[in-house]
């Protein structure tokens, strides 16, 4: 027997709830084991997730898939980034964001099953992979950047002024972790962001008509495309560093916010949600 979306959902929401709350707290008292722990959980809790999307219990509803699936979808993305910069900076931090992120789309999914994304008839499998993924991924890398940057201005903040961190926030990462978070996050989102618009774009021909129809977001989504492109080129040609692309990773983050809940909630969109 299938688990229920609702049973699939409360059992990885409480692991990364407690990947999460322990993450933090051993950040808090600067326990490592702690730390450790919560990632080894966080990791369990992105195999039970995965276990369960290849059951295929979000079977797709009349329209396409509701937000609550693509919601977990997310935040499995997500929890792929974190491990996957667990790696590459040897450390859990990355993990642990993508933990803390992972249980508030999963908190918010809870209530989202019975809405769907309109999905247009004659879309086929390479759109999801092509479109969807690169555009998740894109995504994932770019919430985890995102609070690696308002770590990064906090403590840089802090430390200009010369005024000691409160004791609850003395584990921090070091400013050169942070900025190698940030800096993972762009190298590697901006080329799957282009993919993911590109690819969205090639697509609109056939189902919509036209390549660019002015759709809200179409708009949101290259204003964001030129945002990132900045950062990357500023990346790789100058070698940017510090308060400047965090602040940058920031904003386009706001914009990727935007984009997901005002437009799809509340413009005449394409990608709008509607209840079933």
């Amino acid at each position: 027997m299938l688990i229920t979306p609702e049973i699939s959902t409360l059992m990885t929401l409480v692991l990364y709830a407690f990947a999460g709350v322990a993450g933090l707290v051993g950040m808090m008292v600067k326990n490592r084991t702690l730390r450790a722990l919560a990632a080894s959980v966080a990791a369990c809790g992105f195999i039970l997730q995965t276990v369960i999307l290849f059951m295929g219990f979000h079977t797709q509803a009349a329209g396409g898939l509701s937000v609550g699936a693509y919601l977990q979808m997310l935040a499995w993305f997500l929890m792929l980034c974190g491990l996957v910069l667990w790696v590459v900076v040897h450390q859990e931090i990355p993990l642990l964001f993508g933990s803390l992120l992972a249980l508030i789309l999963f908190g918010i999914s809870a209530r989202q099953l019975e809405m769907v994304v309109a999905v247009p008839k004659g879309l086929a499998a390479p759109f999801y992979a092509l479109h969807v993924g690169a555009l998740y991924i894109s995504l994932a890398l770019i919430a985890i950047s995102f609070v690696a940057g308002l770590l990064f201005l906090y403590l840089d903040t802090r430390l200009k002024n010369k005024r000691h961190l409160p004791r609850v926030l003395s584990d921090i990462p070091a400013l050169n972790i942070l900025d190698s978070i940030n800096n993972w996050g762009t190298l590697a989102g901006f080329p799957l962001f282009t993919i993911g618009i590109v690819c969205g774009l090639f697509y609109a021909k056939p189902v919509y008509g036209s390549t660019m129809n002015g759709d809200p977001k179409e708009i949101i989504s290259i204003l964001i495309w030129v945002c990132f492109a900045f950062l990357f080129y500023k990346r790789i040609a100058q070698g940017w560093r510090g308060r400047k692309p965090a602040r940058l990773m920031v904003a386009i983050f706001g914009l990727s916010l935007f984009s997901i809940v005002v437009v799809n909630l509340f413009m005449n969109s394409h990608h709008a949600f509607v209840r079933i």
